[in-house]
């Protein structure tokens, strides 16, 4: 039998609030039925249509990583009625959005790699990843990444090297992610293994998730933004400042679709002030 889902689980794996749903089915025919009442929609009837929609070039189709205020302005944008596409985002890391850019999976990727040669972001890896002119990154903002760490920084701890020395209990992000790859590149830079940290193999899933495990007291320090600490009302102690970057197939590039939504985050951050995020750059184009 296949699978249904309900308006909800439809939300969630759009990445647009519930009423968006409704919408989608009273205007844009979103395959759904009606059963007692309640609206269900076949997964994989869904899945057909979304991809339709992409291939049409209707909606944006962006991949990559977790960042609260790239999921914030797209729920501020799915509220929008003027305008006429949808961006659905899938937040499964920097290095898997790249591989889905480059096999035409994705129109965009939001990413922030750290190229550790160089110490520049993303570029190094477009310029190796993709054929000259093949994709536009496009700059987003800065953030600050860091140690979160339980308010009053009980254990006292100043870096990474405190964290292994000390024993604390640390929680990780993913392999693939841009965050664990600046974890692996501050431990070499230290001289500490892996495996002298306690907990590199715990690994959350977004920043959010690692902040919540340090308020509930599942562990003692970790790896994330500084936004996500402020929210959490926890300590955070910064190791860099990470560049943020929107990376978009050169054949969506230019596109009125790209243009509505870019437009609507740069005059959207005018009324934000975000502890850990500058928006110097915002809207910078580097040609790949």
């Amino acid at each position: 039998m296949e699978e249904l889902l309900t308006a909800k689980e439809v939300a969630k794996l759009l990445r647009v609030n519930e009423k968006k749903v409704y919408e989608l089915i009273r205007k844009e025919g979103i395959p759904s039925v009606r059963v007692s009442g309640k609206w269900l929609f076949p997964k994989k009837e869904l899945m057909g249509w979304l991809k339709e929609r992409v291939e049409l070039g209707r909606d944006l189709l962006l991949v990559g990583s977790d960042d609260p205020l790239i999921m914030r302005f797209l729920g501020e944008y799915a509220r929008k009625k003027d305008f006429q596409s949808v961006v659905f985002y899938s937040a499964i890391g920097s290095e898997a959005g790249l591989r889905c850019l480059r096999e035409g999976k994705a129109d965009g990727c939001c990413c922030h790699m750290l190229d550790v040669e160089s110490g520049e972001y993303n570029i190094p890896f477009l310029k190796r990843s993709f054929p000259e002119g093949a994709v536009v990154a496009i700059v987003l903002w800065y953030r600050r990444q860091g140690l979160i760490l339980k308010k009053g920084n009980p254990l006292g701890i100043k870096g990474l090297k405190d964290v292994q020395t000390k024993g604390a209990r640390f929680v990780n992000r993913k392999p693939g992610s841009g965050t664990r790859l600046l974890v692996d590149w501050v431990l070499s830079q230290e001289g500490i293994r892996p495996e002298e940290l306690r907990g590199y193999h715990e690994e959350a899933s977004s920043h959010l998730e690692v902040a919540l495990r340090i308020l509930l007291g599942e562990a003692d320090v970790g790896i994330g933004i500084e936004y996500v600490a402020h929210l959490f009302g926890l300590d955070f102690l910064p190791l860099r400042e990470e560049r943020f970057d929107l990376v978009l197939s050169e054949k969506v590039w230019g596109t009125r679709k790209v243009k509505d939504f870019l437009d609507f985050i740069l005059q959207s951050q005018k009324t934000l002030s975000l502890p850990g995020y500058s928006f110097r750059d915002l809207g910078k184009v580097i040609l790949v």
